[in-house]
C-alpha cells in the first residue's frame, strides 16, 4: 500500500515507509481519563508524506531505528485529527527495518 492510498478508518494496514521526523515520548490523557505514552513523528514514500504515532508498548519498536531508516510497519490503523491523516502503530501492529 502507497501512503497516497490511505483513508481514515483502515484497519490492517501494511505499508513501507521511510522515517523523516520522530519527536520525543509524551503522556496525553485521553477523554475517558486513560494515560497513554506515545512517540509522534512522519513518514514518507514516493507517493506522500503521513504521519505516524508509536502508541504504549509499541514505543518499543523504535529501539534500533533512526530517521531516515526505511521500515515495514505490520497490522496498523488509520485516524484523522484536525483532517490530518495518522498511521497508527498500536496492540497488534508490528516493525520491521529494511534498510
Amino acid at each position: 500500500m502507497k501512503v497516497s492510498e490511505l483513508r481514515a478508518g483502515m484497519e490492517h494496514v501494511d505499508i513501507r515507509v521511510t522515517l523523516k521526523a520522530l519527536n520525543e515520548p509524551r503522556e496525553v490523557l485521553t477523554n475517558y481519563g486513560i494515560t497513554h505514552n506515545l512517540v509522534d513523528g512522519t513518514v514518507e514514500d514516493d507517493s506522500g508524506k503521513v504521519g505516524v504515532t508509536f502508541w504504549n508498548e509499541k514505543i518499543e519498536l523504535l529501539e534500533g531505528v533512526d530517521e531516515g531508516s526505511l521500515v515495514e510497519l505490520g497490522d496498523c490503523f488509520i485516524t484523522s485529527f484536525k483532517g490530518a491523516l495518522s498511521i497508527n502503530v498500536g496492540r497488534d501492529s508490528k516493525l520491521e527495518k529494511i534498510e
